[in-house]
């Protein structure tokens, strides 16, 4: 008989990749999972089951801002102590800072184990947003409450560094890679019109509103973009007969969209330093799809991109993007690209 682990993470479980593929990992592997999760939009079942996992969502008011988030914050945090505390489980796993403070008390309250699994370097990640002693004071405290933890797991040899001086059982290293569905269709590059493909958080210092700006005029290219984020209602604006919005897409169906699309666009803005160490999973997806990746340099993204030889890299304007999308026309160097991804 496996261990009863209890995840924990601050979105409704639409499922979230890494997140999905872990529980489904250790329930192949006997255990039994339960994630609980934050069900901020309102819009998810209660409970349900995800290949052998427990999906358990607990609700707040409705979450659509920074302050939002904070005011609605707090009712989860007790909301979900007070149903851990009703359960028996011999494991609490915490996905990123914003479950660990939970997750800590869990672990402390009912002397059981406790992992963190930091997806990104969130005092990095909301430094663009937060007043400087915020980022700050999460740094502290994750330091803090990351030696408590049991077993510490991140995604990149960056992170990991930063994490090692505070972590008493080291660092466990699990990258963002995929196992790719039998029944994707094989990308086939043909022709010089593209089709760009953007998934992921719809998030400032992407370049999405950006990209699809500089698209204009462009013939032969469309431009395709899934996710949610505090700029989905820009993104609807932009939409014609040459831009699309597709919401959200469950994982099996946006990687079969992202087969048969031309070009990946990642593109990251190298100020935020979140993305100096951390590669969207969407440009290891692409790379094991055999779709080229467009992104951008001075991020780990770029340094991937440009190391296996999976896309191109550039320093983001309007010119460079449009210049390396009329490079990307070519349909052998798509074809040359997606394959080194591979």
């Amino acid at each position: 008989m496996g261990a009863s682990v209890l995840m924990l993470v601050t979105n409704g479980f639409r499922p979230d990749p890494r997140v999905a593929k872990e529980a489904e990992a250790l329930v192949q592997d006997g255990h039994d999972v339960t994630v609980l999760a934050w069900d901020r939009e309102r819009s998810f079942p209660d409970r349900e089951e995800h290949r052998g996992a427990h999906i358990v969502r607990l609700r707040t008011g409705r979450v659509a801002s920074m302050p939002s988030f904070l005011l609605n914050y707090p009712l989860f945090f007790v909301r979900g102590l007070m149903a851990a505390l009703r359960r028996d489980d011999d494991i609490v796993h915490s996905h990123d800072f914003d479950t660990l403070p939970l997750g800590f008390l869990i672990s402390w309250m009912k002397r059981i184990p406790l992992v963190f699994d930091a997806h990104e370097n969130y005092a990095q990640m909301i430094s663009i947003d937060a007043p400087p002693f915020v980022p700050r004071l999460v740094l502290w405290l994750e330091g803090v409450l990351t030696r408590r933890a049991d077993l510490v797991i991140t995604v990149s040899e960056v992170h990991a560094a930063h994490m090692r001086p505070n972590a008493r059982n080291g660092v466990v290293l699990v990258e963002n890679c995929i196992n790719i569905p039998d029944d994707l269709p094989e990308p086939r590059p043909e022709g010089r019109d593209l089709r760009l493909l953007y998934v992921g958080t719809l998030e400032p210092m992407r370049y999405i509103l950006e990209s699809i700006d500089a698209i204009r005029g462009l013939d032969g290219c469309t431009y395709e973009l899934a996710g949610w984020g505090r700029l989905e209602e820009d993104v609807r604006k932009r939409t014609d007969q040459q831009v699309r919005f597709l919401g959200f897409l469950q994982h099996r169906e946006m990687l079969r969209k992202m087969a048969s699309s031309d070009v990946v666009i990642c593109l990251l803005d190298p100020a935020n330093q979140n993305y100096v160490g951390n590669s969207p999973t969407k440009i290891y997806e692409a790379m094991a799809v055999g779709v080229p990746v467009l992104t951008t340099g001075r991020t780990t993204s770029g340094d991937l991109v440009g190391r296996e030889g999976c896309g191109l890299v550039i320093e983001w304007s309007e010119e460079n993007f449009r210049n390396a999308l009329e490079e990307l026309r070519d349909p052998r160097l798509r074809r040359e690209l997606g394959r080194a991804g591979r």
